[in-house]
């Protein structure tokens, strides 16, 4: 009865832990090369842009377009993501810096963000990832439709 009872106590332990385990892939600093922000899909990488119906009226004017490149570069591509070992998400951005802690979720390919170390559930943010190839995809639902980010260390 005890060797069951320890076996099942380390089945569950294995499974917690790995829920929640860090992906250490994710540690480091990263920069976006390409977002999805529901109005217009840009990779600075290729230098490329692509309208969605809001945009759809400037879709002629080279003007407007590189007006939009230049406003989305200092938005977008300025920031950085930083992801520490010791459970810290940094967010550089123009204007802030935002500072998080942060949770794997490797299950369901979240990252789980917090502003007071997880005290509050309501507080929780999640984050969908997935790394492929060293590109790190992320989408933050903080607008209607979320912001989706490719970034490269």
């Amino acid at each position: 009865m005890k060797l069951k009872y320890n076996l099942f106590f380390t089945l569950i332990l294995f499974i917690t832990s790995n829920i929640f385990s860090q992906d250490t892939r994710i540690h480091g600093h990263w920069k976006p090369f390409a977002i999805d922000n529901g109005e217009f899909y840009m990779n600075v990488e290729t230098d490329s842009i692509s309208l969605y119906d809001e945009f759809e009226y400037i879709a002629n004017d080279s003007l407007k377009i590189n007006q939009l490149k230049k406003t989305a570069n200092q938005i977008y591509f300025k920031q950085t993501h930083t992801f520490s070992e010791n459970g810290k998400y940094i967010q550089n951005l123009i204007v802030m810096k935002l500072e998080l802690d942060y949770k794997i979720d490797v299950e369901k390919n979240l990252i789980l963000t917090s502003k007071n170390n997880f005290l509050n559930e309501k507080d929780i943010l999640e984050l969908p990832y997935w790394i492929k190839d060293d590109i790190f995809y992320m989408e933050i639902p903080v607008t209607e439709p979320s912001i989706k980010i490719w970034l490269k260390k």
